[in-house]
């Protein structure tokens, strides 16, 4: 009953942070205004246009990377911290796969949290960690997914997993068990630059220290014209931006909350 029950709390939280999340809030609120314009014209009216204007704007590169550029600021590693034995990549996405025995894959946020880890692991020769939960009900954690494919396609094994977390508040708070028990005082967190700060909160919040090792800065430069009109791009880097905005605003507010050892 607690199996189902949680399969259900997790796709209603899916299909919330799908329809609320920006940009796709901004559509449903144009037909919204739509649905309201038969009855309250001036106020349907009023949320087509903030819908319509939402979407375009966030659509377009230069406000979708501008969106990006305040969380790609990470904060600067703190020196009393102790050199880093370990490297943690955090768990990303993944997908249904008919054609994999397990049923899914890495999806390309893991797959290029890999390459940064694996890029990482050799300069370093430091073991790693990957921390991920199950990607839907009924399917392996991503941790596996990603363990695999770190040893098949960047021929490195992970020296550990952990394979209960649904968020980043709880990819940190159980992976420092982990590397607390395993001898490791501190290590680099490896994720993309727009997940950072979340990443880095989180451990703070487990209180346990980490400095942040994220993957290369996308470079923006304004091309013209073109740069004001939407591509599918600019949706999905305003997607994971706002889901970004959203998620360190709930933390910071106590979402994440403080670990009690």
């Amino acid at each position: 009953m607690t199996q189902v029950l949680d399969g259900f709390v997790g796709l209603l939280r899916a299909i919330v942070t799908a329809v609320v999340t920006p940009p796709a809030g901004f559509l449903w609120l144009a037909l919204l205004g739509v649905l309201l314009g038969r009855i309250l014209t001036r106020s349907g009216r009023l949320l087509g246009g903030v819908g319509l204007a939402g979407l375009y704007i966030t659509g377009t590169p230069i406000a979708s990377h501008a969106l990006m550029s305040g969380l790609e600021a990470t904060e600067p590693s703190h020196l009393e911290t102790p050199p880093p034995s370990a490297i943690i990549v955090l768990g990303g996405d993944g997908h249904l796969a008919k054609d994999n025995p397990e049923g899914a894959v890495p999806g390309p946020v893991s797959i290029e949290r890999l390459a940064g880890g694996a890029a990482l692991a050799r300069e370093t020769g430091l073991p790693v960690l990957i921390t991920g939960g199950s990607v839907g009900h009924g399917q392996p954690p991503v941790s596996d997914l990603m363990a695999a494919s770190f040893e098949h396609d960047f021929g490195l094994a992970a020296k550990w997993r952990e394979e209960r977390s649904e968020n980043t508040c709880e990819n940190a708070s159980l992976s420092a068990p982990i590397l607390r028990h395993a001898g490791i005082a501190s290590a680099w967190v490896v994720t993309h630059p727009w997940h950072m700060k979340r990443a880095l909160l989180s451990f703070q919040r487990a209180g346990y220290p980490v400095r942040p090792a994220p993957l290369a800065v996308e470079f923006y430069e304004f091309e013209g014209f073109s740069d004001l009109l939407p591509h599918m791009t600019g949706w999905v880097r305003s997607y994971y931006a706002f889901h970004e905005w959203i998620g360190l605003f709930a933390y910071r507010m106590g979402a994440c909350p403080h670990s009690s050892s």
